[in-house]
């Protein structure tokens, strides 16, 4: 049986709520529960609604509590369910260590009351009083059937015994050019929240929008700063923002997207998590979701090796043994290689070796988590929803994605992998634009490896990018997005395996003569723009927008495909020739370039106001 309990019980720590949708940045309810028809929500007021015999289940990506990544990295000592209402309900509390098989912890009858009540769950984990709660697996689930009509105003998951939590402060770091709207929303929406919640969170937080395209506009508030950046790009922006940590007494600093939306229960249990946290290396990586399917997870995390390796790419977050497969996995330790994006990224400011490199953009969050060493963690609904990266992708982004993989294996000893390894690297990111057909992107990517043969010198000369980025961007002829006619619904069909072989040995009809007059045409949608199959046997492509109206067309090129192989060859000989001198001339680079004087050179004083905010 539960035990019930005032709600004053002395410092508890929340950990993170049974969170609801908010329509303004995930409507999508099976994200956090499941209910049957006699269970209504009142997203204006935060407040669901049962009748007689209504069944809610909190058994979503948003609401479930994962049990074995806080007990394993977490001091926590007690846990408890708090819930406020009004009715009476049957409450019970299932743990699930493997996905689809629940065992019963609690089931009971409960009164609920506005003030709220606390159950104690940690005996019911424990077994023996006082042992607390150490080295468990599992997921907590919970389910509530209305005995009576009923309301639930709130819920959570809390932490009982925090005499081992630390001191936190955190310093947000948000790096925007020219989002104007998105920043405003954000930075008001932050301001709102630790207006009402700052004294809950047990932390002091400090928002710092980096401007390096000054003309961001934040409200006026006392833990709300703008500071105005030259545009270098996410690399100097975050720089900026891990300076303004460290000059601030933070202890620890949260990197995060422009134009990333995200509930303010992300600060909540991110808070939470580094208070009661084992390491003082720990750190929270944020998972990403698609703007544009807000059900399927993008990212959860993402190893590097060789090539970028999303984790659970594709789960669907409404079904809850998906979510709960996810989730045991996520528990355990993280493979090598393993970094985190900085659509959400929070980590101690003590424990930090390096600045970001000058990238600009793209890899400079790789880079970063390769060269530390942090204990970090994914949070089960710690999530940023933003436009992906298939839908950014273009010669330019082509051109940064080769280019810092490149370098990645050339500074890093854990990733070394010799002069033919990372040729091979090279050689796959352009073979795949080539059998795409998406010749202007191969050519970036030629510009990238050549730049890269310059040496640690062309980064630090081009750290704003603004001489290469336009010389780049101009490579973009055939696919430049442009008005189309009209495309009606529709995908291409999936090729069977008998052409999917053929057209692999064939780079896809490149060394089949008179392909143009054999292969087919057809049209895809921007989502399945990063994928090959769809291209299987064709000679033309269309791509368009979710309008259908903005597009562009690829077509069968052999002389160009030649050309570009002939190219690709000759840099790959040089390579080889200059790699040993080249790896060590790019490592001592890195030494110099990602640090704080690197940086500061190149950053614009704020001004007396702004930094007197910002501290």
């Amino acid at each position: 049986m539960p035990s019930f309990v005032e709600q004053d019980r002395p410092a508890p720590i929340l950990l993170q709520n049974l969170t609801l949708p908010d329509p303004a940045i995930c409507g999508e309810s099976e994200l956090y529960l499941h209910r049957d028809s006699g269970v209504s929500l009142d997203l204006d007021t935060g407040r669901m609604h049962l009748l007689e015999g209504g069944t809610a289940e909190f058994d979503g990506y948003m609401t479930l509590f994962n049990l074995g990544i806080w007990t394993r990295a977490c001091h926590l000592g007690g846990l408890a369910l708090r819930l406020g209402g009004k009715g009476l309900v049957a409450l019970q509390v299932t743990r699930e260590r493997v996905a689809g098989d629940a065992e019963i912890l609690v089931e009971t009858l409960v009164t609920l009351a506005p003030e709220g009540i606390l159950v104690d769950l940690t005996q019911a984990l424990a077994g023996t009083p006082g042992t607390g709660l150490q080295e468990m697996d599992g997921l907590l689930k919970l389910r509530l059937v209305a005995q009576e009509k009923a309301v639930l105003t709130g819920g959570a998951y809390l932490a009982t015994d925090t005499r081992a939590a630390r001191d936190v402060s955190l310093a947000v770091a948000i790096t925007t050019f020219r989002r104007e709207a998105e920043v405003a929303a954000t930075a008001a929406r932050m301001a709102a929240f630790l207006d009402r919640e700052s004294e809950r969170l047990g932390a002091r937080v400090h928002l710092h929008v980096i401007d390096n395209g000054g003309t961001a506009t934040v409200p006026s508030h006392p833990h709300v700063s703008r500071i105005e950046n030259p545009n270098l790009g996410g690399a100097g922006g975050f720089a900026r923002g891990l300076a303004l940590a460290q000059d601030g007494g933070f202890s620890h600093c949260l990197f995060m997207d422009d134009d990333a939306s995200f509930q303010m229960e992300n600060l909540t249990r991110t808070i939470a998590f580094l208070r009661l946290a084992r390491s003082d290396r720990a750190a929270v990586s944020g998972a990403m979701v698609s703007e544009a399917c807000k059900w399927r997870m993008w990212e959860n995390g993402s190893v590097f090796h060789q090539v970028c390796r999303p984790q659970f790419v594709g789960t669907d977050l409404r079904e809850p043994e998906e979510v709960a497969e996810m989730e045991l996995a996520a528990a355990r330790p993280k493979p090598p290689g393993f970094y985190a994006g900085w659509w959400f990224f929070a980590f101690p400011v003590a424990e930090t070796r390096a600045y970001p490199f000058p990238f600009f953009v793209r890899g400079d969050d790789i880079s970063f988590s390769l060269a530390h060493e942090f204990d970090t963690v994914t949070l089960s609904g710690v999530v940023s929803f933003q436009e992906d990266f298939s839908a950014k992708e273009s010669p330019l982004t082509l051109y940064l994605d080769l280019r810092n993989h490149l370098h990645q294996h050339l500074v890093h000893p854990g990733l070394e992998i010799g002069p033919m390894g990372t040729i091979k690297v090279a050689m796959r990111f352009i073979l795949r634009s080539v059998i795409r057909m998406h010749y202007d992107s191969a050519e970036a990517q030629l510009e990238a490896w050549e730049d890269v043969i310059r040496g640690p010198g062309f980064f630090a000369e081009n750290a704003d990018m603004s001489v290469r980025r336009p010389q780049i961007s101009a490579l973009a002829r055939d696919e430049a997005w442009r008005e189309v006619p009209p495309q009606g619904p529709g995908e291409p069909a999936r090729p069977g395996a008998i052409k999917t072989q053929l057209m692999k040995f064939t780079l896809n009809g490149h060394l089949i003569p008179f392909w143009p007059r054999l292969g087919g045409e057809t049209a895809i949608p921007a989502r399945q723009r990063g994928l090959i199959w769809p291209i299987w046997g064709q000679r033309a492509a269309r791509f368009y927008d979710g309008t259908g109206r903005r597009g562009y067309e690829v077509r069968h090129d052999k002389a160009r495909f030649m050309r570009i192989l002939h190219r690709a060859t000759a840099l790959a000989l040089r390579w080889r020739r200059a790699y040993p001198e080249l790896r060590d001339a790019h490592r001592k680079g890195y030494a110099e370039m990602a640090t704080r004087p690197f940086w500061e050179a190149r950053f614009v004083p704020a001004d007396t106001a702004t930094r007197a905010a910002a501290e």
